[in-house]
């Protein structure tokens, strides 16, 4: 109790001098003071988080204490309102966050961004005090999981589900599948990028991203009916939507699991555990074990066409991640001349690999080879497909599987470029180059 008591203590001095920082704040146009919506703004500007997840209400319980402070949260209204290192120091020190100036100075200038003094006051443990500002705690972690499961995949698994209620009432029209697909990888994309949880950082904008590009390869067979899984050879599924319905729900499965995994590594790299490890190799700490689980699943029980287009492409959507965190990480501050030289380069490089892209694509397309490889086989076993039940012969096969690709690379292609390309530069454009950085 009096351990409670002296740090609602702090956090209500803290409040304090928060709310007169904020008040007695000058942009230098002979306005004096900001409203609590124009601090959130100016964090914003800082960390997207705070112009995303918190309002004027949330600023109030700050300034009155009644939300613990957290050494993000003091990092970032520091940086918002050109605060000395020395003042945010005094602040993180009167927060009860640092054992003395020196360790409080440490925590402002370090590359760490969640070192911070635990419940038990041991130093370089991520605080578990307060979970507001820090969604990859151990127990945020843990209630954010139960949360995506319970109101993400379980959900969205029912939807899925419901699907097939399609061919129940006899909508087995060829276009179905391809229907199908595109509504169901629409709705998780809608979900998971315009209403996203927000206290779970970038694992929501990781794990609809390689929902989509599991789903994607769909489109290719579904010109035949058939799915990349082989799941069409189970019983008399085949011409049914019970292979996409359960393909679906398999992407489901690993996409979320692989977004659990990447948030779990984002708390071992940002608890204060890795302070000495440098901001790209926190980056790709987080990033590589998810897209290798990815992968290493689906390669064995997909088929060699699939797997290569998976080798290609996972890793490039493992690597525009890694910047989002390079980009998001404090310790990441490039002078106004390095942020405009890394947009410029970033922009040239992204029109060279759009043409090199667009060049690829159409290359396979138009070839008479690629990437004619039918859905006959996995890393376990391989089986015979029976075109003479199907309709058509395994020259026409070739050919809808053909133009099926064309149209999942025409997807694949739009959403690397205009959707994970343009986050990118976005977030180069975006980085705060205030105090001479």
């Amino acid at each position: 109790m009096v351990e409670r008591d002296v740090q609602h203590s702090r956090a209500a001095q803290v409040g304090f001098v928060m709310r007169s920082y904020r008040e007695s704040f000058s942009a230098g146009d002979g306005q004096r003071g900001l409203t609590q919506e124009a601090l959130l703004e100016r964090m914003g500007s800082v960390d997207s988080d705070y112009a995303e997840r918190y309002s004027h209400a949330t600023v109030s319980r700050w300034e009155s204490g009644g939300t613990r402070p957290t050494l993000q949260r003091l990092r970032v209204f520091g940086k918002a309102l050109n605060l000395s290192r020395a003042e945010v120091a005094g602040l993180i020190l009167l927060a009860g966050l640092a054992r003395d100036f020196q360790s409080a100075w440490r925590l402002v200038t370090s590359n760490d961004r969640g070192e911070s003094v635990g419940r038990r006051g041991s130093w370089g443990r991520l605080s578990i005090l307060d979970d507001e500002d820090n969604p990859g705690t151990p127990r945020s972690f843990l209630w954010s999981a139960m949360r995506f499961v319970l109101l993400r995949v379980l959900p969205l698994g029912m939807f899925i589900a419901g699907g097939y209620a399609l061919f129940v009432y006899g909508w087995n029209n060829p276009w179905m599948p391809t229907a199908y697909v595109v509504v169901v990888t629409a709705v998780v994309l809608a979900q998971g990028i315009f209403l996203p949880d927000r206290g779970a950082g970038l694992r929501e904008f990781f794990w609809v991203s390689v929902f989509f590009l599991l789903s994607t390869p769909l489109l290719q067979f579904a010109p035949i009916g058939m799915d990349h899984y082989g799941f069409y050879t189970i019983g008399n599924s085949a011409g049914t939507q019970l292979p996409y319905l359960l393909a679906l729900l398999f992407n489901l499965l690993i996409a979320s699991a692989a977004g659990l995994v990447f948030q779990l590594q984002w708390l071992r790299q940002y608890s204060g555990k890795n302070g000495g490890r440098s901001t790209f190799q926190r980056a790709v700490s987080v990033t590589l074990p998810p897209v290798v689980l990815v992968h290493t699943v689906v390669a064995i029980v997909t088929n060699i066409s699939v797997t290569i287009q998976l080798a290609i492409l996972l890793p490039v959507l493992g690597a525009f991640f890694t910047a989002f965190l390079v980009l998001r990480d404090p310790s990441f501050n490039p002078s106004e001349r390095d942020r405009l030289y890394l947009l410029s380069a970033t922009s040239v490089l992204g029109m060279i690999t759009v043409t090199l892209g667009i060049v690829a694509v159409m290359g396979i397309y138009l070839s008479p080879d690629l990437p004619r490889v039918l859905p006959d086989h996995n890393l376990l076993t391989s089986w015979e497909i029976n075109f003479a039940e199907l309709g058509f012969t395994r020259e026409e096969a070739l050919d809808r599987l053909n133009l099926g690709y064309l149209w999942h690379a025409i997807w694949v292609f739009a959403y690397m470029v205009f959707v994970a390309g343009a986050k990118v530069l976005v977030g180069i454009y975006s980085i705060d180059a205030s105090d001479g950085r």
